[in-house]
């Protein structure tokens, strides 16, 4: 829910020289591809450079386009390397335990891209390590987030000596071949979820890496802190979708206190949204709405309860907003879902 869409949106040229890489490993041409999707090798040189989201993005699907593969987004990922991913891969390898990569992860994700947002829940005896990504109902989306969890296995899988996932989670309805899916991840699958996710034995996270080096991550982390000083501010409008996501779990969002916290009055904050193409009404809308359809989909709280978490005073209110946004009552949503898995 903390992630919006923005023009400005962007990814680092290493992954997008190792997503090229992986693409001539499967026979393609990369000269065809870069062309095709309107990229320079001039622009890929530097590693440290960005390159626009929605450039990768038609590289994506010009990969799922051209891939004789059921899962394009399977195979590429098995043929992704640490290596191109810059200082962040380096980083995770040197960690001391999986608990320190993942929290480098989750501090550095944005210098690999703004694609998506990577987060981690505890549950129990279970780590929930979840991708939310942009533009999670296209094509070129499954294939992109696919990858990247083939490839999340294929870097952990040599850092600890007992690696293994409980179950993989994955967005997209159950497919009519399981087997790269078993070769890849090798755990229990669960189709039409409510996230795309990899969950972990919680007590992995103390597990020590094979590679660690602290030391040498140190470094890597200083390196890491300015690059990532160097990246574009977020924007007006992902603050305050953040603010709003933590604001409804205690009711009815105020927008005077979220202009405050912003050290913005009421006006600009509505005129910069404004120029970002956005309101903050909307903004509210669309938050809610995520968190509604996640939380149904999700299965676990009565739709009574789901109201009180988005801020509505009353769950009728709720009721008739949701059907305003989908045409269906919440139950008929959650019937309709359970259906699909």
């Amino acid at each position: 829910m903390n992630m919006i869409d923005s023009p400005h949106a962007s990814v680092s040229a290493s992954i997008t020289q190792a997503v090229l890489h992986a693409a001539q490993r499967l026979g393609l041409e990369r000269a065809e591809l870069l062309s095709a999707c309107g990229l320079e090798e001039s622009q890929l040189g530097d590693p440290d450079a960005r390159v626009p989201f929605a450039v990768q993005e038609r590289l994506w699907q010009l990969l799922g386009e051209r891939l004789a593969h059921p899962e394009p987004g399977l195979a590429l990922g098995r043929h992704l390397a640490p290596g191109p991913f810059s200082v962040l891969g380096y980083l995770l390898q040197s960690s001391p335990t999986l608990g320190d990569a993942l929290a480098a992860g989750l501090r550095y994700q944005r210098l690999v891209g703004e694609g998506g947002e990577l987060c981690l829940e505890e549950r129990g005896d279970e780590l929930h390590l979840i991708y939310r990504p942009l533009h999670p109902d296209l094509p070129a989306t499954r294939i992109r987030v696919l990858a990247l969890m083939g490839f999340w296995v294929q870097m952990m899988v040599p850092l600890l000596d007992d690696f293994h996932l409980l179950r993989a989670e994955f967005i997209h309805p159950e497919p009519d071949g399981l087997e790269a899916y078993r070769e890849v991840f090798a755990c229990e699958l669960r189709f039409a979820a409510a996230d795309y996710a990899l969950v972990l034995p919680a007590a992995l996270r103390t597990a020590p890496l094979i590679q660690a080096n602290p030391p040498l991550q140190q470094l890597l982390r200083q390196h890491a802190e300015a690059l990532l000083a160097r990246l574009p501010s977020e924007s007006l409008v992902a603050r305050v979708v953040t603010l709003l996501g933590a604001q409804l779990a205690h009711g009815e969002p105020d927008r005077a206190e979220l202009a405050r916290t912003l050290h913005l009055s009421e006006r600009t904050l509505q005129r910069r949204l404004a120029e970002e193409g956005s309101s903050y009404q909307q903004l509210l809308s669309d938050t809610r709405r995520q968190l509604a359809e996640r939380h149904l989909r999700d299965g676990r709280l009565p739709a009574a309860e789901i109201a009180v978490l988005l801020g509505y005073s009353e769950p009728s209110v709720f009721f008739r907003a949701f059907r305003h946004w989908t045409g269906l009552t919440p139950g008929e949503y959650r019937a309709r879902y359970g259906e699909e898995r």
